[in-house]
C-alpha cells in the first residue's frame, strides 16, 4: 500500500455513504501522474514525490520511480472515500497537505477585455489546453489583487474545456496553483527583486504550460490598476522592470 497526503481541495469520492466505492475512469496515466474522472465529481489527481504538486491532488511520497500505476486511459479504477484500488498498488490517504496558495495583499482591479476568457477557454491541445494555462495565470494575479471579476466571468464557462483544466482553473480563482507560480505572483505583485529569477521554474512546467501560464500572469499584471502596491515610487515600476528582466 502507498500512503498519500491529500489536498482538501481533491474531490471526495463515496461521501454520499461512508467506505462506498465509486468507479473512476483513467483519463491519463504519465510517470508523475494518474488522473482519475468521475461525471459530477470532477478530476482526480495522484502525483509522485518529483511530479508537479497540483493543488488538487493526492501526493505520494514515492518517486515516478517506484510506481507502475499499471493502467491506461479509459481503464476504471475503484475509488472510497481514502483509498484508490489500482492493479499493483492500493494508495491510502492518511493524512493532509496544504496547497500553494497566492497571498493576496492589495484591492484593485485587471481590466482585461470582456471577451478574453471567452475567447481563450479550451483553446489548444492536451488535458490543460494553453488557452486555459493563460487564463490561470490571470486568475492569480486577479486574485492577489482582490479583483473577483475575472473569476466570476470564467468560472461558467469551465464546461467548455476538459475537466483537467477546469479544476485546475477551479482552484485559481481561490488563488491555488503548483508552488513555482505561486512563488513567481506572490513575488511580481510586490515588486521583489528576484521576481525574474523565479520566471525560470515557471517557464519549465510541462511542454508548454510553463510559457502560457507566464502570457496570462504578464497580461493580467500589465491591465492591474494604479494602486501604490505597484507603483511605489513613480520613477520605477516594479512590474514593468520584472517583465522585462
Amino acid at each position: 500500500m502507498l500512503p498519500a497526503a491529500r489536498s482538501p481541495l481533491a474531490p471526495r469520492a463515496g461521501v454520499a455513504e461512508s467506505g462506498a466505492i465509486e468507479r473512476w475512469t483513467v483519463l491519463g496515466a504519465f510517470p508523475t501522474a494518474v488522473y482519475l474522472h468521475r461525471h459530477g465529481s470532477g478530476v482526480l489527481a495522484v502525483v509522485t514525490s518529483d511530479g508537479l504538486a497540483l493543488p488538487t491532488a493526492w501526493r505520494l511520497g514515492v518517486t515516478s520511480r517506484d510506481v507502475d500505476w499499471g493502467v491506461s486511459p479509459g481503464d476504471q479504477v475503484g475509488v472510497s472515500t481514502d483509498r484508490i484500488t489500482l492493479p499493483h498498488n492500493d494508495i491510502h490517504a492518511v493524512r493532509a497537505w496544504r496547497p500553494a496558495r497566492v497571498r493576496r495583499r492589495s484591492s484593485s482591479r485587471v481590466s482585461l477585455r470582456a471577451l478574453w476568457s471567452t475567447e481563450r477557454i479550451g483553446r489548444g491541445e492536451g488535458l490543460t489546453p494553453e488557452g486555459d494555462d493563460e487564463i490561470c495565470g490571470a486568475l492569480l494575479v486577479a486574485y492577489a489583487v482582490g479583483d473577483p471579476a475575472l473569476a466570476a466571468a470564467v468560472l461558467p464557462l469551465l464546461p467548455r474545456t476538459t475537466a483537467l483544466s477546469a479544476s485546475l482553473i477551479e482552484a485559481a480563482t481561490q488563488g491555488y496553483a503548483v508552488p513555482p507560480l505561486v512563488a513567481y505572483v506572490d513575488a511580481v505583485t510586490t515588486g521583489d527583486p528576484m521576481a525574474a529569477a523565479r520566471r525560470p521554474a515557471v517557464a519549465a512546467i510541462g511542454h508548454t504550460s510553463g510559457a502560457a501560464l507566464l502570457r496570462g500572469v504578464d497580461l493580467a499584471l500589465t491591465a492591474v490598476g494604479d494602486h501604490p502596491a505597484y507603483d511605489l515610487n513613480p520613477k520605477r515600476n516594479p512590474i514593468k522592470e520584472s517583465l522585462s528582466a
